[in-house]
């Protein structure tokens, strides 16, 4: 049954399209049922959403930063190598607190504050929980 859902959401070329334009220039982290795939990877085709549903992806995560080559990321680098690969990185706040209304709260005011400073581009989601992730993109 998982697998079935899975492939026919995957399978959608408008979701294969947005994971790949979110995903340029991007590390993705591909979890897999119980795991997470290889570091680092990346998706290029929208074909390739489908290849690793096929192979039972749940879910595609993408990193906050952008990279020159993601595919040179590697845990042995030191921290210039990072910084000299990277071109940039978007910013995410996460809004977590005990009460969902203070988070509702203090995500309002975060979001007034950002549009006060003239940032245009701002996303807010429910994390699904008791809390919201705000995000501004490095374009931004």
């Amino acid at each position: 049954m998982f697998i079935a859902k899975t492939l026919s959401f995957y399978k959608r070329a408008d979701v294969q399209e947005a994971l790949v334009q979110q995903a340029t220039d991007r590390e993705i982290a591909i979890k897999f049922q119980t795991f997470f795939g290889k570091r680092p990877d990346t998706l290029v085709y929208p074909n390739d959403v489908m290849e690793f549903a096929k192979k039972k992806a749940s879910s595609f995560h993408c990193s906050e930063e952008r990279w020159n080559n993601p595919l040179l990321l590697n845990p042995n680098m030191s921290k210039q190598e990072q910084t000299d690969l990277r071109s940039g990185w978007d910013l995410v706040l996460d809004i977590d607190c005990a009460f969902l209304e203070y988070s509702k709260i203090a995500a309002h005011y975060v979001i007034k504050i950002l549009q006060h400073h003239n940032i245009k581009s701002v996303s807010c989601k429910f994390s699904g929980n008791k809390g919201f992730h705000i995000a501004v993109p490095f374009e931004c």
